[in-house]
């Protein structure tokens, strides 16, 4: 964690502490978590794996295509499908969030929770599997089925208006991804 007081931070990736200049510094002032000797070596091992060697995975452990760790299982997302992500959760964590938060914010607007709210008024189903929001089992951990659809996704150019947004369930938008 970085402190504004003695200028350090702890690498996610080597878990070491350094100070603030062994980190880039991003274009909004904010430092990646991950310190340049490390990223420096997953670039070393990015350019390796383009010649044609690729990331080892086994039965228990697998290899995270950002930080190039050999890791268990249990450290990556496992899917429905019974896959697992490529990126470890801690890259998750700390690179693609980023991203989807950055893109939201350049896309432009801001749904108030009380228009997504006034819009789901309008739908008693899913508008792509079409159950009705109550038959819909709820996964472990979650209060409600719903969730927020970009109809024109965010990676593609789409905006975070009320217009561009729709209800659906949390499977048919795991299913749908970034697709319109």
């Amino acid at each position: 964690m970085s402190s504004r007081y003695d200028n350090t931070q702890e690498c996610y990736l080597c878990k070491t502490t350094k100070a603030l200049d062994s980190f880039i510094r991003r274009k909004d002032g904010k430092y990646y978590r991950m310190c340049m000797d490390c990223n420096e070596y997953v670039q070393r091992k990015k350019l390796d794996r383009k010649k044609g060697k690729k990331n080892l995975h086994t039965e228990t452990h697998r290899t995270c295509y950002k930080c190039q760790r050999f890791l268990t299982n249990d450290n990556f997302t496992l899917r429905t499908a019974g896959t697992y992500f490529s990126a470890c959760k801690e890259c998750n964590k700390f690179g693609f969030s980023q991203t989807r938060r950055a893109r939201i914010k350049s896309s432009g607007g801001i749904i108030d929770p009380k228009q997504f709210q006034e819009k789901l008024k309008l739908y008693e189903t899913c508008p792509m599997c079409k159950r009705r929001w109550e038959n819909i089992p709820l996964l472990k951990g979650r209060k409600s089925p719903i969730t927020m659809d970009h109809i024109i996704p965010i990676s593609k150019g789409g905006t975070n208006l009320i217009e561009n947004v729709q209800p659906l369930c949390y499977s048919c938008n795991s299913k749908k991804s970034n697709k319109m």
